[in-house]
């Protein structure tokens, strides 16, 4: 298997397109929250610090509802424990999950398509 060298990876994160692909995304499986974007997002950066503000209002208002996000985000079990367990801001960490499986689910519709 062809190990992916982070040359490649930062060239998939540089397509505009694939930064509005992930936020579309993310949109749509943050609805239960009714959560959208405000304002331009532009840089990986910023979306992670809009998501970061969304996640620890959802995580604080409504418990219930931030774990059928993460099912609906598909971060699995063993990927939530382990961003928990990291030191740091846990919601900072929990955003930083959330973009990479988003971004993994865009490539990956991208590659099918293409198919």
């Amino acid at each position: 298997m062809p190990s992916t060298d982070i040359k490649d990876f930062q060239a998939l994160m540089a397509e505009p397109l694939r930064l509005e692909a992930v936020k579309a995304q993310i949109e749509k499986d943050f609805g239960l929250a009714g959560f959208e974007f405000t304002g331009d997002i532009i840089t990986w950066e910023a979306l992670i610090e809009a998501l970061t503000k969304s996640i620890e209002t959802i995580r604080t208002r409504n418990s219930s509802q931030w774990m059928k996000i993460v099912y609906r985000v598909d971060l699995t079990e063993k990927q939530y424990r382990f961003v928990k367990a990291l030191g740091g801001d846990s919601h900072e960490n929990l955003a930083k999950a959330v973009v990479l499986r988003e971004f993994q689910k865009v490539l990956t519709r991208e590659r099918y398509s293409k198919s």
